[in-house]
C-alpha cells in the first residue's frame, strides 16, 4: 500500500509540473505576443524608407539614427514642455490627495459621508463631459494656449481618485498612533507629514503614477486648449510631426513614437514594484 501511496504521489507531482511548464510557456507566448508591436516599432524606426517597403518584417540591413535625429530635432522641445507640466500636475495631485485624504480618514466634522459620496459621485461621470465646462472656464479666465490651461483641470479632476485611495489607505492606520502623537504634541500637520504619508508611501506612488500616465497620454484636452505648436504636449506634437512626415520618412516617424514612449517606459520600469504595492495595499490584513 506504501508503494502505490508513493506512485500515486509521484505520478500528481509530475502532472502538476507538466501543468506548470505548459502555463509558463502559455504565458511567455502571451507576453512576446504583448510586445509584438513594440518590437516592430523599434525596428521600423531604424529602416529607411527603401527597407521599409521592401519588407516591413525584415531586420533593419543599417541602423539609420537619423531617424530619431530628425525626430528628436523636432520633438525635443515638446518632450522637456510635457513632462514639465506633467511634473508639476503630479505633484499638487498628489499634495492635494494626500491632504484631502488624511482630513477624511482621521477627522469628524458635519456632512464628512455626504461631501465624500459627493466625491465617489465625481468618479461615475465620463470626462469627456466636463470638456466643455473647462474650456468655457479656461476662456473665461484668459488661460488659453497657456500651460495653466493644463495643469488647473488636471489637478481638479485628478485629486478625485486620489483623495479616495488615500482616505483607503490612512483609514488602515491604526488610530493609537495619531493619539499618541497628539499626546506628544503632534499637530495634524505633523501627523500627516511625520506618520501618514510614510505609512502611506505605497498608495501615493501608485496614485503618482496613475495620474503621470493619464496626464502624459492626454490627447483630446491638449488639442483643444493649446495653439502654439512649442508649448503643445508630446502626444499631440507627435502627431502632427507623423502628418508632416507622412510617407516620406517613415522611419523618422516610427522613431517620434519611440521617443514619445520612452519616458512612460523607463518610468514604469524603475517604479513597477511601488505600483504593484499600492495596488495591493490592504489586499491582506493581519
Amino acid at each position: 500500500m506504501k508503494a502505490i501511496a508513493v506512485r500515486r504521489y509521484r505520478s500528481r507531482k509530475v502532472k502538476e509540473r507538466r501543468f506548470q511548464i505548459i502555463l509558463e510557456l502559455v504565458m511567455c507566448l502571451i507576453t512576446f505576443l504583448a510586445f509584438v508591436p513594440i518590437i516592430v516599432m523599434l525596428m521600423t524606426s531604424f529602416k529607411s524608407n527603401v527597407e521599409i517597403y521592401n519588407d516591413f518584417f525584415a531586420l533593419p540591413k543599417t541602423l539609420q539614427w537619423e531617424n530619431y535625429q530628425n525626430a528628436f530635432d523636432v520633438l525635443a522641445t515638446n518632450m522637456g514642455g510635457t513632462l514639465t507640466v506633467v511634473a508639476i500636475a503630479v505633484l499638487f495631485t498628489l499634495a492635494l490627495a494626500a491632504v484631502g485624504g488624511y482630513v477624511f480618514a482621521t477627522m469628524d466634522f458635519p456632512g464628512k459621508g455626504v461631501l465624500f459620496f459627493l466625491f465617489l459621485a465625481l468618479m461615475m461621470i465620463p470626462g469627456s463631459l466636463y470638456l466643455t465646462p473647462n474650456y468655457m472656464l479656461i476662456q473665461k479666465y484668459h488661460l488659453f494656449n497657456t500651460w495653466g490651461a493644463l495643469i488647473l483641470p488636471w489637478i481638479s479632476g485628478g485629486q478625485v481618485l486620489g483623495i479616495v485611495l488615500c482616505r483607503n489607505a490612512m483609514e488602515q492606520i491604526p488610530r493609537d498612533l495619531f493619539e499618541a502623537a497628539k499626546m506628544e504634541g503632534c499637530g495634524p500637520i505633523r501627523c500627516l507629514i511625520y506618520i501618514a504619508l510614510p505609512l502611506a508611501k505605497p498608495i501615493l506612488s501608485t496614485v503618482a503614477i496613475m495620474q503621470l500616465v493619464s496626464y502624459y497620454n492626454d490627447f483630446i484636452w491638449p488639442m483643444m486648449v493649446i495653439e502654439s505648436n512649442r508649448k503643445q504636449m508630446i502626444t499631440v506634437a507627435v502627431r502632427i510631426f507623423t502628418s508632416a512626415q507622412g510617407t516620406v520618412n517613415i522611419g523618422a516617424m516610427f522613431a517620434g513614437y519611440v521617443i514619445a514612449t520612452l519616458p512612460i517606459f523607463i518610468l514604469f520600469m524603475f517604479t513597477s514594484r511601488l505600483y504593484m504595492e499600492g495596488l495591493t495595499a490592504g489586499a491582506v490584513k493581519g
